[in-house]
């Protein structure tokens, strides 16, 4: 692939054809870009609801991000850390594990990434070859396959309903074509929130482990539950690797800071990788997240209030005619069928932003076949705007 580009030399027009790498033309992800458009209009002072960005509304507790102040003041030169992060925040990670799961869990199994995406990429870097095979659901998370194309892997869609809560199930994976080299999997899931039960994820590493299938775990959004919490891949296997995140129940998107827990023998070749990609994770965002769990009761109370806008959505959005939603049990999405409203899901949430004033995601940035007929609803905002946003959708629908 080339791209034409003019040059001038001597007064003559040239042009001249440069190279582009094919692994860089993937496609455009649709929630940042509506995003963008969003945050432009608003500062044009347009009064749009975002319910199109998973984020939290809300930042990390006042106390951590106070704490971040004085880090400042004592350590004025905020120099590189370790590649896999300080040893004071991968310990507390690893008490995490114990506090939340009865796990205990060796700390230096644990590498502090730059967000969950530099996860991901150490990940796939440290677990795959070039042209190896990794399944995955869709809806599912868009980077995860740019992810794997850019990096010459071939993503293999396993296509979920509702009748599967939108999840893999032990069936899909019996029921696979090719041979693939690893799975993905996201519980509780973006953009469904839906989970995985406990029995079908204990199948499901079974099936891993028996198949020599490496196993990559998205539980970014434990801690967002509303009901029994999500179980861990880590209580029945030491072969996965876990991805986590201080984006979603943490609430420090911006501070761009993850976590990957791994297996021993993987540790090294992670270490290694991130030396040369990242160096290290951001100094001052790793010592504001060692702080961060001494706040939980702060960062429960927010997904209280996620469960209240859960509930409001759930009450309100039939009656704007959105009665197909998802058995959202975690994380802050509901994943709404539209096909009877809609067979072009860009041009309905387009039409929703212009006139309702509300952004939402369309499926086809979640499912690239069927996302025609869904759009994905965030309702990590505050509880007003929630509120706010069923009346317009009501009025909309109209």
């Amino acid at each position: 692939m080339a791209s034409i580009v003019p040059h001038i030399l001597k007064g003559r027009l040239l042009i001249m054809a440069l190279k582009l790498s094919e692994r860089s033309d993937i496609p455009v992800f649709r929630v940042l870009d509506i995003m963008r458009v969003v945050n432009e209009r608003t500062a044009c002072g347009e009064d749009i609801i975002h319910m199109e960005a998973g984020q939290p509304s809300v930042g990390a507790p006042p106390e951590a991000l106070a704490y971040a102040t004085d880090i400042i003041k004592n350590m004025p030169c905020l120099g590189y850390t370790e590649a896999l992060g300080i040893p004071l925040l991968r310990d507390r990670i690893a008490l995490w594990y114990k506090e939340s799961y009865g796990i205990d869990l060796d700390y230096n199994r644990i590498a502090v990434t730059v967000g969950a995406s530099g996860g991901f990429l150490l990940s796939f870097l440290s677990v795959f070859e070039h042209g190896d095979k990794i399944a995955l659901a869709t809806p599912g998370y868009p980077p995860y396959g740019s992810i794997l194309r850019t990096l010459g892997m071939e993503p293999v869609h396993i296509e979920t309903t509702a009748e599967t809560d939108y999840q893999p199930t032990i069936e899909h994976l019996e029921n696979l074509e090719e041979k693939i080299e690893g799975l993905i999997i996201t519980s509780p899931s973006n953009p469904t929130g839906t989970i995985i039960s406990p029995e079908e994820i204990q199948k499901i590493v079974a099936w891993c482990d028996e198949n020599d299938v490496r196993l990559i775990s998205d539980e970014l959004y434990h801690g967002i539950t509303y009901g029994d919490p999500v179980e861990t891949v880590l209580r029945h296997t030491d072969n996965a690797i876990i991805v986590n995140s201080f984006s979603k129940y943490f609430a420090m998107t911006g501070w761009r800071l993850g976590w990957l827990v791994l297996p021993e023998d993987v540790t090294p070749r992670v270490k290694c990788l991130a030396e040369s990609l990242f160096v290290s994770p951001p100094t001052l965002a790793q010592h504001v997240a060692y702080k961060v769990f001494d706040h939980t009761d702060v960062l429960d109370s927010y997904v209280a209030r996620y469960k209240n806008n859960l509930d409001i959505l759930k009450r309100e959005l039939p009656k704007a005619g959105f009665n197909k939603l998802s058995d959202t049990k975690g994380a802050f999405y509901l994943y709404a069928d539209v096909n009877h409203l809609t067979n072009d899901s860009e041009t309905f949430c387009r039409r929703m932003l212009d006139e309702a004033k509300v952004a939402c995601t369309p499926g086809v940035d979640f499912d690239k076949k069927r996302g025609n007929g869904t759009i994905r609803i965030s309702f990590a905002g505050a509880t007003d705007s929630i509120e706010e946003a069923c009346r317009r959708l009501q009025d909309w629908m109209k």
